[in-house]
C-alpha cells in the first residue's frame, strides 16, 4: 500500500482522475488521520461510495461508477461529470437519483414498506416514472432528467425487464448496492431502480469491460462523512425543516392574533407563529392532530381536576394525541413559562394526570420532526448504519430531563419512539 501524505490527500480527493488512480486502502489510511472537520466534496463522495458499495476490490472503471452514483446521490453534479470524464469506460452511470445518503437522516425520500413504481407518457412525449410508498406520496419524475413532473392522467405499473439484469449478468461481474436484486423497469435502454432508500435511473455501457470477480465472504463498509454544516448533526428547528419533513401542507403556523391574549411567553409565541407545529403526525399506534384554534385547557376538558402543578387556566391547548386505543390526551403549553404539558386521559377514564412532557414547544416540534426524519434509517438502515442509536442520542440531547427514566414524560416518549425503534413500517 502506497502512503498518501496529508498535503497530497486534498489534491487526490479533489481530482477524480487522481482518486481513481489512487490506492483506496491508502486513501482510507490517510483519511483516518485527517481532522474530522476537514475535507471537501471529494471526501464526501469517496466515503459515500464505500458506505454504499463496500470496501471490496473493483476495477478502476467500476469504482468510477460507484463514485458517479455517490456524487449523484449527494447532489454533486459537477463532480459526477468529472468522474465520467476521467473514466470514459465506466460500465454504468447514474442519470439522476432521489436517494437518502448513508448517514444522512432525512425524511425524504422514505420508500420503506409497500412500494409502487409507475410509468407514464408526459404531455410533451417524455417518459415519466412515479413512485409511492407507505410514507411517501406519489412523486413523479422525467425518466431522462429527474425533473419533478405533475402527476399524469394515466399511468401503468412498471414491470421488470426479461433480459439479464446489469448486476446479475455473470459475464459482466458487476456489483450493485444491497437491495438492487432486479430493476423495477427498463425505459429506452435505461434502468429504473428503487428500494427503501430512494429511486434512481442508471444507464449501462454495453461496450465497457467486465468488472472484477466478486469477492466471497463479508464485505466491510465504510463510514459516511459530510462537510460540516451540510448534513447530519442537530440543526436549529426552522419552518423549512418542518416543511422538509411534513410538506408545506403538513405544517400549521398559528396566527399572532390568536396567541396575543393567550400566551405571555414570547419565545413560545415566536415559534408557534414563525415555525409552527406539524398539522398531523403518527408513529406506531400514536397520532397527533394540531389544534387550529388554541384555547385554555378548561374550555376543552372542563371536568379535569386541578393538578398539583400548574393551574389549568394557565395551560393552553395546542393539540390532541390519540395514544393507543381510545386514549385521547391533550397537549398544552404553559402560558407564562412555555413548558409543555400533557393531560393524559386513558380510555374510559373521566380524567387523568397532567404532567410535564418536554421543556418547550421547540423541543416538542423537534421530537416529532426527529421521528419523521429517522423513520427510514430505523426501518431500513444501510449496512453498518446505526439509525436507532443515533436517533436516541439526538432525542436525549434535545431535552435530557424528558428522557429521564422513570418519569411520565419518558414513558410517553418511549411509547411514541417505539413506533420506529421497535416496530416496523407496518406497525408490527
Amino acid at each position: 500500500m502506497s502512503k498518501i501524505e496529508p498535503p497530497a490527500l486534498a489534491a487526490v480527493l479533489d481530482e477524480p482522475a487522481a482518486l481513481l488512480d489512487a490506492d483506496r486502502a491508502a486513501v482510507r489510511a490517510a483519511l483516518a488521520g485527517c481532522p474530522a472537520g476537514e475535507g471537501g466534496i471529494g471526501r464526501e463522495v469517496f466515503a459515500q461510495a464505500e458506505a454504499v458499495f463496500g470496501q471490496r476490490a473493483a476495477s478502476r472503471a467500476e469504482f468510477a461508477s460507484w463514485l458517479h452514483f455517490a456524487a449523484a446521490v449527494l447532489g454533486h453534479g459537477d463532480y459526477a461529470a468529472r468522474v465520467a470524464a476521467a473514466e470514459p469506460g465506466l460500465p454504468w452511470r447514474t442519470l439522476w437519483a432521489w436517494w437518502r445518503p448513508v448517514g444522512a437522516y432525512e425524511a425524504a425520500p422514505n420508500l420503506s414498506g409497500d412500494r409502487t413504481v409507475l410509468l407514464a407518457d408526459g404531455p410533451d412525449g417524455s417518459r415519466l416514472v412515479g413512485v409511492s410508498a407507505s410514507w411517501c406520496l406519489e412523486t413523479w419524475f422525467d425518466v431522462a432528467t429527474g425533473e419533478r413532473r405533475p402527476e399524469p392522467e394515466d399511468s401503468e405499473d412498471a414491470e421488470a425487464p426479461d433480459e439479464p439484469w446489469l448486476f446479475a449478468d455473470e459475464a459482466r461481474r458487476l456489483r450493485g448496492p444491497e437491495g438492487w436484486e432486479e430493476p423495477d423497469a427498463e425505459v429506452d435502454g435505461r434502468y429504473v431502480v428503487a428500494d427503501a432508500r430512494g429511486i434512481a435511473v442508471i444507464e449501462p455501457n454495453p461496450a465497457a469491460a467486465a468488472g472484477e470477480q466478486a469477492e466471497s465472504g463479508d464485505v466491510p463498509f465504510g463510514d459516511a462523512w459530510f462537510r460540516p454544516g451540510t448534513r447530519g448533526g442537530t440543526q436549529p428547528l426552522t419552518y423549512e425543516a418542518l416543511v422538509a419533513a411534513f410538506d408545506a401542507d403538513g405544517v400549521h403556523r398559528f396566527g399572532a392574533a390568536d396567541l396575543a391574549d393567550l400566551i405571555e411567553h414570547e419565545p413560545t409565541r415566536t415559534l408557534l407563529t414563525d415555525v409552527g407545529l406539524p398539522s398531523w403526525w403518527a408513529a406506531g399506534m400514536a397520532t397527533f392532530n394540531v389544534a387550529k384554534q388554541p384555547v385554555p385547557l378548561p374550555e376543552v376538558e372542563p371536568e379535569t381536576p386541578e393538578p398539583s402543578g400548574p393551574a389549568l387556566e394557565d395551560l393552553v391547548h395546542l393539540g390532541t394525541f390519540e395514544i393507543g386505543y381510545g386514549d385521547r390526551s391533550r397537549l398544552c403549553v404553559h402560558r407564562g413559562t412555555g413548558r409543555v404539558y400533557l393531560h393524559r386521559k386513558a380510555a374510559g377514564a373521566a380524567h387523568g394526570p397532567v404532567f410535564p412532557l418536554v421543556r418547550d414547544v421547540a423541543a416538542f416540534a423537534a421530537y416529532l420532526e426527529g421521528v419523521q426524519r429517522f423513520m427510514g434509517a430505523c426501518w431500513d438502515p444501510y449496512p453498518g448504519e446505526t439509525g436507532a442509536a443515533d436517533f436516541a442520542a439526538e432525542m436525549t440531547a434535545l431535552d435530557p430531563d424528558a428522557m429521564t427514566a422513570g418519569t411520565p414524560a419518558y414513558a410517553t416518549w418511549e411509547h411514541f419512539f417505539a413506533g420506529i425503534t421497535q416496530l416496523g413500517v407496518d406497525g408490527y
